[in-house]
């Protein structure tokens, strides 16, 4: 019973602490162009404020996948690599599948990216 309890907590942690390694990451825009704030959109990873700002925009989902470009990268490409499975879900786009090794007793410090979209 006692090992079921400390292995059950145990997982708990672990999933929490690679949530806040990937909420850790922060997100600054380049300069303030449409395709800049569609990408900082979509690392807000919140339906709403990504449907938001597509309907400012006046933009669908075809031009979002297929034309806006975040950092040169495919929206597709950029969402997958930092984890952003709400706003690919959103955009019906599905994640990049890859398997990756990442170390939970590493520093984690906060990161700072440089979003800028396609002109």
């Amino acid at each position: 019973m006692k090992r079921t309890a400390l292995l059950t907590s145990a997982l708990t942690l672990g999933l929490l602490s690679t949530t806040a390694a990937a909420d850790s990451s922060k997100f600054v825009a380049a300069d303030n162009s449409a395709g800049t704030e569609l990408c900082m959109a979509i690392t807000k990873n919140s339906p709403l404020k990504l449907r938001r700002s597509m309907k400012e925009h006046y933009v669908n989902t075809y031009t979002m996948e297929n034309k806006l470009a975040c950092n040169d990268l495919t929206v597709r490409q950029f969402a997958s690599l930092y984890g952003f499975d709400r706003s690919l879900k959103v955009l019906n786009i599905e994640r990049l599948t890859e398997t990756s090794i990442r170390d939970l007793a590493a520093k984690n410090d906060t990161d700072s990216f440089m979003v800028y979209g396609s002109k």
